[in-house]
């Protein structure tokens, strides 16, 4: 039990901390009139977030395949965060169109589907911390023991149905982002 409220008040404070430090960081840009760093920001968490998906690419062996997924793992979520973090500094505490409120929101919803995700990537990895002991008493090697592992983490059932979830909403995000991007520069007169 205290592990899960361990685990609980981790995901509640990075959620915290990327909403409140982004707005925080906004609020003092607006202080100081500084203009012009939507674009940047826009763009720049846009990019953050496209290179997290490399790790989709990692886990399916398409285009990657060095690396171990885990540290694609690691690397996909602090990516994920970051680019997300970058996206509320872009957003601010301005809301004054339909879309962008739409993307934000999804985009939100995205970013608390994949830290749920963590949370139950993390509970089946403290679940299978028996079965590993149970492999090592057998005799197979480290190597052996991280890719029985993995494959057991990646066929459990919480994660399977946590996927039907997160794609969909990943899917509509890509949708919104580029449906933005497109009306936001042809307003702008691009």
């Amino acid at each position: 039990m205290i592990a899960i409220i361990k685990r609980m008040s981790g995901l509640l404070l990075t959620i915290f901390l990327v909403v409140i430090n982004a707005i925080l960081i906004e609020v003092i840009l607006d202080l100081f009139g500084v203009k012009g760093h939507r674009l940047f920001t826009g763009i720049t968490g846009t990019l953050i977030i496209i290179i997290s998906f490399a790790y989709s690419m990692r886990k399916r062996k398409k285009f990657i395949t060095f690396g171990s997924p885990k540290k694609w793992l690691i690397g996909h979520e602090w990516l994920a965060i970051a680019g997300t973090f970058v996206i509320f500094v872009h957003t601010g505490t301005h809301f004054t169109a339909l879309v962008p409120i739409i993307t934000l929101i999804f985009m939100f919803i995205a970013f608390l589907s994949g830290l749920i995700g963590r949370y139950v990537y993390n509970n089946a990895k403290s679940e299978l911390k028996t079965k590993k002991a149970e492999f090592k008493e057998s005799g197979i090697t480290e190597a052996e023991i991280e890719q029985k592992l993995w494959a057991l983490i990646i066929a459990s059932d919480a994660l399977s149905k946590w996927r039907t979830v997160h794609l969909p909403i990943i899917s509509f995000l890509v949708v919104m982002v580029l449906y933005h991007a497109v009306t936001a520069l042809y307003f702008a007169g691009f």
